[in-house]
């Protein structure tokens, strides 16, 4: 009967680690799970961060995992200081960045469109860290699942043991 019990606890055990083993596979620094392609709209995540004359929709291209470009759409900017933002090449030190890459580069606002640029870089990485927060859960979600169902399975193996 002893053998059995401690035979029952590696079993939990190791169903514990394959469970965390599986969370880390799946979902740890595993940016191949996001799509292809895919296009981000700013509209639906930034309408609140304002350029000088107004919010600054962006089109966002992303190609295997990466920026491939990044479109100003229709908006109310002045049209000078957008002329400066492009002229700067701001959103080509975007390119070719991981969303995760993107969010945390340190990039400067362009010099007499200070406004308008400080919106277009704050409008990327906002949508960025929500695209790449969808797109890579965390693998802690599936490591505490496990954990919790080991604690669960240890609990009734306990509980059952002492009726006996």
């Amino acid at each position: 009967m002893k053998s059995i019990r401690i035979l029952n606890y590696i079993f939990v055990i190791a169903l514990g680690f394959f469970a965390v083993m599986f969370g880390i596979d799946r979902f740890g620094n595993n940016h191949a799970q996001q799509a292809a392609d895919t296009t981000i709209y700013t509209e639906e995540f930034c309408s609140d961060i304002i350029g000088f004359n107004g919010p600054i929709p962006l089109e966002i291209n992303i190609k295997d995992g990466k920026i491939e470009n990044i479109n100003i759409l229709d908006n109310e900017e002045t049209p000078g200081f957008l002329r400066r933002v492009t002229n700067a090449n701001l959103l080509e030190n975007f390119y070719g960045l991981t969303p995760k890459e993107a969010v945390n580069l340190d990039i400067d606002a362009v010099s007499g469109a200070t406004y308008s640029s400080n919106a277009i870089i704050k409008s990327v990485k906002t949508s960025l860290a929500i695209y790449d927060k969808e797109t890579n859960p965390s693998p802690w979600t599936w490591q505490l699942i496990g954990i919790i169902c080991c604690a669960v399975i240890l609990c009734v193996l306990s509980f059952c043991k002492k009726r006996v």
